[in-house]
């Protein structure tokens, strides 16, 4: 009897620490199990990691002289920023945009003239490039509507005369306007007179040529185009033939070519050619 009693003891305190330390493992367990989920909890309350970075406070205009009260500072995660974001007012203030700045827009290196370039106009002057004036009517000039930071295409019309008719061809497209009258910027100090606008733009130098003696030789006009649009179109230019309904682009043919003209052949009759087309009669006589 003392032999059975023993071994149940033995059994009791053998299945009483098991026990325990399927408890204890348990307890662990759930300890960790909590633990993670407190962290992860504490990962997602915590604030992201964000740095500062300036941004435009409102739109700004190519050529003029950037303030500090131009600026603004916002919080965004690094992620989000660009490389080229300028992150201290010092970087901006007293710099030059090269175009358009809109508002809340970063403020990036590469939509800066550089440092040393000056301020006004001549800032603005992409390298490479010269800037031209051209003196054009108000209506030439999109009845007012054109701004700084527009893209035109110049268009030049030459008179015709007796040996060649007047014509219309496009002579630049996509170009960048630099400034209008006095305006470097959408602001309102402009001219009183508005009969009449000077027209500041962007072009190489051979370019720049081309455009002045197409001013001294005819009419030049510019037309507006969307600030998103710098696609090259091909065009065939417009004559005064075509606009007539006569020649077309493929077979032109000058004023001269288009006046009367009468040929009296041998047996009498006369052929009228007037341009392409002509027609035979016969004389009173016959």
């Amino acid at each position: 009897m003392a032999r059975r009693n023993t071994g149940g003891r033995l059994r009791a305190v053998l299945f009483l620490f098991v026990s325990f330390g399927a408890a204890a493992v348990a307890s662990i367990v759930i300890y960790l199990v909590i633990h993670s989920y407190q962290q992860e909890l504490q990962t997602a309350q915590a604030p992201d990691e964000t740095t500062t970075v300036m941004v435009a406070a409102h739109d700004m205009w190519q050529g003029i002289t950037i303030e500090a009260t131009d600026l603004a500072m916002i919080e965004l995660p690094p992620e989000y920023v660009p490389e080229s974001v300028l992150r201290q007012p010092e970087q901006a203030v007293g710099r030059v945009p090269r175009e358009r700045i809109l508002s809340q827009e970063f403020i990036r290196e590469e939509r800066l003239a550089d440092p040393e370039a000056g301020v006004g106009l001549n800032a603005i002057i992409p390298r490479g490039m010269r800037a031209i004036s051209i003196n054009i009517s108000d209506g030439s000039a999109v009845s007012g509507f054109l701004n700084p930071g527009n893209y035109v295409d110049v268009l030049v019309t030459i008179e015709g005369d007796e040996h060649r008719e007047a014509e219309t061809n496009t002579l630049l497209q996509a170009v960048t306007v630099l400034a209008v009258n006095n305006r470097l910027g959408n602001t309102t100090s402009e001219s009183s007179d508005r009969s009449k606008a000077s027209v500041t733009v962007a072009v190489t130098p051979d370019l720049a040529e081309k455009l002045t003696h197409a001013v001294a030789q005819g009419t030049v006009t510019m037309t507006l185009r969307n600030d998103i649009d710098v696609t090259h179109v091909e065009t065939h230019g417009a004559f005064a033939s075509s606009l007539l309904g006569g020649a077309t682009d493929e077979k032109r043919i000058t004023v001269k070519e288009w006046t009367e003209r009468r040929r009296e052949s041998a047996d009498g009759t006369v052929t009228i050619i007037q341009g392409r087309d002509q027609r035979t009669e016969k004389t009173r006589g016959q």
